[in-house]
C-alpha cells in the first residue's frame, strides 16, 4: 500500500509521539485536533490540497510540546510553539511532496497556532477552531468559559455547528 504525504506524515507523527513522555495523551489529543481539523476543513470547502494541509498543520501543531517540556519544564504556547516551528522546519525540509511555501506556511502555523489573529491572517482556521475545541474538552481552559470563547472566537460556520454539538448538552 502506498501512503500518501499526509497519513505519512501522520504516522511518522504518532511514531515519534510514541517515544516521548506522555505519549497517550499527545496521540490522543492531536489525533481529534487533525480529525475535527479535516471535518472543519471540508466543511468550509476548501480543496483537497488545502483541506489535506490543514490536516498536516494539525499533526504538526504540538510538535513541540515534547522538547519545550524537556527543555523548560513547561509546554507554556510560547516554548511550545518556538520548538514546534524548528521541529517543523527540521523534519519538513526533505520532504519532497511538498513545495517550500507549503513547508513555510506549515512551520508559521505551528509558531504561530494558539494565536487568532494569526488564524486569520494565515488561513488556518480549520486547526484553531479544532484545537480549541479539543483543549475545552482537555480541561485546559476554566469550566464555563465555553459561551466566551465561542463568542469571540469560533469563525467559521462548521467549527460553530461542531462547537454546538460538543457544548450545547453539556448545558441542558
Amino acid at each position: 500500500m502506498k501512503w500518501n504525504t499526509k497519513d505519512r506524515l501522520a504516522l511518522e507523527v504518532v511514531g515519534y509521539y510514541a517515544r516521548q513522555e506522555f505519549a497517550d495523551k499527545h496521540i490522543i489529543h492531536t489525533q481529534a485536533v487533525a480529525n475535527y481539523t479535516r471535518l472543519i476543513a471540508v466543511g468550509e470547502g476548501m480543496d483537497e490540497n488545502q483541506s489535506a494541509l490543514q490536516e498536516i498543520a494539525a499533526w504538526f501543531h504540538d510538535i513541540g510540546c515534547p522538547e519545550s517540556y524537556k527543555k523548560f519544564g513547561n509546554t507554556l504556547p510560547v516554548n511550545q510553539q518556538r520548538e514546534g516551528y524548528i521541529l517543523t522546519q527540521e523534519w519538513l525540509k526533505d520532504e519532497a511532496d511538498l513545495s517550500s511555501k507549503e513547508k513555510e506556511w506549515l512551520a508559521d502555523v505551528v509558531a504561530t497556532h494558539h494565536q487568532f489573529k494569526s488564524a486569520n491572517e494565515l488561513g488556518f482556521l480549520p486547526l484553531f477552531e479544532a484545537d480549541l475545541i479539543v483543549n475545552l474538552l482537555d480541561g485546559y481552559y476554566s469550566e464555563g468559559q465555553e459561551q466566551h470563547l465561542y463568542d469571540k472566537l469560533m469563525q467559521t460556520k462548521t467549527g460553530k455547528e461542531l462547537f454546538e454539538k460538543i457544548f450545547s448538552p453539556l448545558h441542558k
